[in-house]
């Protein structure tokens, strides 16, 4: 198992690490705002959380997507 996980992390580029880490980075970010938003609510709403995750959760992968076009095109140019 950490052999294959080895494996992958080894075979990616530099900038797909930096992507990756920003990805997981971000929804460290989503879980922090979760817990302060069911703090201050006292209660756990589902439906609150599943849409502040989606919407936020959706924005961040379009953003993604655009760096990565971007990033695409500059590592080609050169």
């Amino acid at each position: 198992m950490f052999s294959e996980i080895n494996y992958f992390y080894t075979s990616l580029k530099d900038w797909q690490k930096a992507m990756m880490f920003s990805f997981v980075s971000y929804l460290i970010i989503l879980f922090g705002l979760i817990v302060v938003i069911t703090f201050m609510l006292k209660d756990f709403q589902f439906l609150l959380v599943f849409g502040l995750s989606f919407v936020y959760v959706g924005t961040v992968i379009v953003l993604m997507v655009i760096s990565i076009k971007i990033f695409k095109k500059k590592l080609i140019g050169r």
